[in-house]
């Protein structure tokens, strides 16, 4: 029988990621999850074969701390079985198979039915690919069909990672390094051994096998229990982390508790528990509901909290099946290397010990990469091939600055390292004197620079950056994370506890931008062919507006303990734009009814992140006290590209003539208003691309805040005069490539200001 429609789907998705696949990669993680999501099964996994010896290189449901760990010979385990007999090997019952081989690492001992096809170069066997179930189950031909067609497309790959192998070898015997690439997260550079995060975040922990499960009364007594437990393990860590940082840095384990005591989270974890149905189980699904809808997400900001309520996760089922966690016995000294790092872990970190961080996964704003900087050790998360060509005892070298990771490198390089860090400690002296400075050019041009933020936890920071302000503070997260609106009171009380954390520093607070990438449960309105162009942000407002008038009101109330700024994305008309300030006025007035204080003259502001907008500028300033140009929006609504799209991603260009010309008619006519123009999207923290925003008219420039004190010597190391007379030469292109061109000396001179 043939494979349905999905999974033809699946083989040409397959297919796509091996032909884009360069040498240096390895997309076998990426197609294990999807061959475990198709098939509906708990584990898929992929063992490569060398030298009559199987070796775990991906997987999606087993630890990830086993990948290149787990070994056994050909003739050892059901996996080896399918290499001697050259077919697959289906197994009900697999660990009451002779051949069965047990592996503590992995947690494979929860897992009974089980599934592996030999992957056949031609006649040789390069690798093993494998499927398994917590309950027993009968695998269709169908199934078993499709496994071997993945198979068959994977084993040119999985030869060639053989290949691969065989030449780093005889790099390693002629002495040269291997060089991994990821993102950069935290500056500076380390040097050291490598020592692994052996247990970090396992995957959900399913049901053991044959475990029984009580009446839904008793597991509630034991989901009580393990609530309990975790709380006093968060509150430990709280404590432990605000006696060894501040009060910023322990508010995740904070807003953790909160969770744990959210009604609606509690409600959702009790109708989980039906006859059957055990707490584990429910506290996996209504978590993991919760980790699913922040990946979703495009914003790294919040997509980047799901490795956060993996350790919440994590932490409760460890209650739940009494494992106590172990990590606080490991030893933590040299370069640390893991799939990711969770809070409970960056409560451990000790810039005394640990020289340098190399993780898999995360990125700028997660949470280990806040700790990170804040703790001044460098480090490059995102790193493809972190678990499975790194060993533990390899010399690294970590480079914070370029996202670069070299393995046993040679002599010659670690030298140069060693110089290079100590230029780096002078350049950090001369950056942060930088911070310290007003941004003014040559000729005495002032350009504001501030901070977009997404957590509270980021604003202790702003000042050592030199942070003017927030030009966006998200006001999402708090909505994510609930399946109730939070009243006026909540969010109010949040929002006064930002202002106070950011100690007279002026906040511009965009109102809840719900949809699109940012799906909030309460507001789903189900489905939609294109979300980006859907119900979401102001045109969901306009059917809901008692939700933007209820945080009208908390953000209104909240202004009367420090300067804030009110910024309303998504508008595309004056339609739109007078039906906010309506509902704007109505909460003031709601207000002053109550006799509450707040700030009567709040400015109020618009982002410009459509062409609507752009076209219709001149009217839409005579309404609002400030413009916020979203440029990561208009670049995709401009130029009718995705950015999540990989295929369309070339075309996703910040320098399109259409782009600047949007940019520089949105500047003109703040200016000839007198009122202020920002940029707010990834453009205003390219220091690349400040002598062209500059030169555009921009006075206002929002980014992470690790990066305010680059833009800053960009910024004084120009003269406006000559960037505004490129900026207008650029505006002729017919191209982007001619505007790249005609940038290229002012491009050229801040690229090595910054490397001096």
């Amino acid at each position: 029988m043939a494979p349905r429609q999905d999974s033809i789907k699946t083989l040409s998705n397959i297919a796509r990621i091996l032909q884009k696949s360069q040498p240096s990669e390895n997309p076998l993680a990426h197609i294990t999850g999807m061959v475990r999501e198709q098939l509906s099964v708990d584990v898929c996994s992929l063992y490569l074969l060398q030298d009559k010896t199987l070796i775990l290189v991906a997987t999606d449901g087993l630890d990830p701390g086993s990948i290149g760990h787990v070994r056994m010979e050909v003739k050892e385990g059901l996996t080896g079985l399918a290499v001697e007999k050259l077919q697959p090997i289906i197994v009900q019952e697999a660990s009451a198979h002779p051949r069965f081989k047990y592996f503590p690492s992995t947690g494979e001992e929860k897992f009974r039915s089980f599934a592996a096809v030999p992957l056949l170069d031609r006649e040789t066997v390069v690798g093993v690919l494998t499927i398994q179930t917590t309950a027993a189950r009968e695998f269709s031909v169908q199934e078993i069909e499709l496994l071997r067609l993945i198979a068959f497309q994977l084993a040119p790959l999985v030869q060639n990672l053989v290949t691969l192998e065989i030449l780093q070898r005889e790099e390693k015997r002629e002495g040269r390094h291997l060089q991994l690439q990821g993102i950069a997260v935290a500056p500076g550079f380390g040097i050291g051994p490598a020592f692994f995060l052996k247990t970090g975040v396992s995957p959900v922990i399913p049901p053991l096998a044959g475990q029984k499960t009580g009446q839904p009364a008793e597991e509630w007594k034991k989901m009580g229990a393990a609530l309990k437990k975790t709380t006093a393990d968060l509150l430990r860590l709280e404590k432990r982390l605000r006696k060894k940082f501040s009060k910023n840095e322990s508010d995740i384990f904070y807003s953790h508790r909160m969770i744990l005591s959210d009604k609606t989270f509690l409600k959702k974890l009790k109708a989980e528990l039906k006859p059957g149905v055990g707490a584990a189980e429910g506290v996996a699904k209504v978590i993991g509901g919760y980790i699913r809808e922040l990946e979703k997400i495009e914003d790294p900001h919040f997509r980047e909290r799901a490795a956060d309520l993996e350790d919440l996760r994590q932490r409760m089922l460890d209650h739940l099946y009494g494992e106590a966690p172990k990590r606080e016995k490991e030893k933590w000294e040299g370069i640390l290397v893991a799939d990711t790092l969770v809070p409970s872990d960056t409560a451990r970190l000790d810039p005394k010990k640990i020289s340098g961080i190399v993780t898999a996964r995360g990125g700028v704003t997660s949470h280990a990469a806040i700790l990170a900087r804040s703790l001044g050790i460098p480090a490059v998360m995102g790193v493809s091939g972190a678990l499975s060509r790194i060993q533990p005892g390899n010399l690294l070298i970590v480079d914070g600055d370029e996202g670069k990771v070299y393995v046993d490198p040679e002599r010659d390089v670690l030298l140069e390292y060693e110089k290079i860090q100590e230029r780096n400690a002078d350049r950090l002296l001369e950056l942060q004197r930088y911070a310290a400075e007003p941004a003014l050019t040559l000729d005495g041009r002032r350009i504001h620079l501030e901070a977009n933020v997404g957590l509270i936890s980021d604003l202790k920071r702003l000042p050592y950056f030199g942070a003017e302000g927030v030009g966006l503070y998200r006001t999402e997260f708090p909505f994510m994370m609930r399946k109730k609106l939070p009243d006026e009171e909540e969010q109010f009380q949040l929002y006064r506890k930002i202002i106070q954390e950011a100690d007279g520093l002026p906040i511009t607070f965009r109102i809840l931008d719900a949809g699109g990438d940012k799906p909030i449960e309460v507001l789903s309105t189900g489905q939609e062919p294109n979300p980006f162009l859907g119900y979401r942000s102001i045109r969901l407002f306009m059917a809901r507006p008692e939700i933007l008038e209820v945080q009208f009101r908390a953000l209104l109330r909240a202004s009367a303990f420090g300067p804030v700024r009110l910024l309303v994305p998504m508008i595309s008309g004056m339609e739109e734009l007078f039906a906010v300030k309506k509902i704007l006025e109505a909460a003031k007035q709601n207000l002053k009814k109550r006799g509450l204080d707040f700030d009567p003259q709040i400015p109020f502001g618009i982002m410009i992140e459509v062409p609507s907008a752009v076209a219709l500028v001149h009217h839409l300033i005579r309404e609002v006290d400030f413009l916020s140009l979203g440029t990561n929006d208009l670049i995709q609504y401009t130029l009718a590209v995705d950015r999540n799209n990989e295929k369309v991603a070339a075309f996703f260009e910040p320098l399109h003539p259409a782009v600047l010309h949007s940019i520089a008619r949105v500047a003109q006519v703040g200016s000839e208003a007198g009122k202020s123009v920002g940029v707010c999207g990834e453009m205003a923290g390219d220091p690349a691309m400040t002598p062209l925003l500059v030169g555009l008219g921009i006075t206002q420039l929002s980014m992470i805040a690790p990066n305010i004190p680059l833009v800053k010597k960009a910024i004084r190391g120009i003269e406006y005069g000559r960037a505004k007379a490129v900026a207008e030469k650029a505006l002729l292109s017919a191209t982007a490539q001619e505007a790249k061109d005609l940038l290229a000396p002012l491009r050229e001179k801040i690229a090595l200001d910054q490397a001096g």
